[in-house]
């Protein structure tokens, strides 16, 4: 939500989830858990959209798998590439 509350917000993001228990569901729950798979998201974004994770061209299985493997390879080598040239912050 982009907005302190429902009537000002002109976006609203909704969280889905299949946990039952309502006593499980609290406000810090829920960005904890957002917080732990974000990383997945913004993987998925990166790799489709910057490293050909959707430009695959092969039918068999093996292929698919190799193409897959070689867009987490690329992914990861970057972003160590990224971390080790990334100034330091100096205060």
């Amino acid at each position: 939500m982009n907005a302190s509350s429902m009537e000002k917000a002109t976006e609203v993001d909704y969280f889905i989830t299949n946990v039952v228990e309502a006593d499980t569901v609290t406000a810090s729950w829920i960005v904890r858990t957002y917080t732990e798979r974000n990383w997945v998201e913004v993987f998925y974004r990166e790799a489709k959209g910057w490293l050909g994770l959707r430009e695959y061209q092969v039918r068999d299985k093996r292929s698919l798998l190799r193409h897959f493997i070689l867009v987490f390879c690329a992914y990861w080598d970057l972003n160590k590439f990224q971390a080790q040239t990334k100034p330091k912050l100096a205060l």
